[in-house]
């Protein structure tokens, strides 16, 4: 009789430890499920920042190699295609900015802006140059452009069923790239994850 109380003791304490630890891994999920979007909140932060100190070691390596009056002159072609886009004074801006400052990191959107307002042949050929010689300039303070321009290439290659070559861009993208962001901040993977969903 004895031995039936303590089995049931300890049966009742089993069941109150299994009871108590279900309610701990359910207020342990919704904690976690209420602090996902801060979390995200405070990726993107630091991701921001991480990028804004590359993108300012950038302008501090071009200040070196040219001088105030030349990066002025590279920044007016710049707004020019800015406030021209789309035009054939806005290309000729850019094609005269990539000629004369090669290395400034301002030309590496210069190309992407290039492969942006062109098509065929021409874009791929942009878009490649943007990975081959631009791939560590950043398009504006956070969207660097060697990944951003494998995401667009990659979905050139998918809009025109090369699904091999557009696989092997973004799986590029997912293991050296996790953390690329495109022009609006949003993270390529994001974009990668819900195209391939949609399939």
């Amino acid at each position: 009789m004895q031995n039936k109380i303590i089995i049931g003791i300890l049966g009742l304490a089993v069941a109150a430890s299994l009871l108590w630890s279900a309610l701990l891994a359910s207020k342990v999920a919704q904690l976690e499920k209420m602090m996902a979007p801060l979390k995200a909140q405070q990726a993107a932060a630091d991701r921001q920042k991480a990028l804004g100190q590359k993108f300012n070691q950038r302008m501090a390596q071009d200040q070196t190699k040219y001088t105030q009056e030349q990066l002025r002159d590279a920044e007016t072609l710049y707004q020019i295609a800015n406030q021209k886009w789309g035009t054939l004074e806005a290309s000729n801006s850019l094609q005269t900015m990539i000629q004369k400052y090669p290395d400034l990191d301002r030309t590496g959107c210069a190309v992407l802006y290039l492969a942006q307002m062109s098509t065929g042949d021409d874009r791929a050929r942009y878009l490649q140059d943007c990975i081959d010689k631009y791939n560590d300039c950043f398009y504006g303070d956070g969207a660097q452009v060697g990944p951003y321009a494998r995401f667009m290439l990659a979905e050139d290659y998918k809009s025109n069923g090369e699904k091999q070559k557009a696989d092997a861009l973004f799986s590029e993208i997912k293991a050296k790239y996790p953390d690329a962001i495109d022009h609006s901040g949003k993270l390529l993977l994001d974009s990668i994850n819900a195209g391939s969903k949609t399939k």
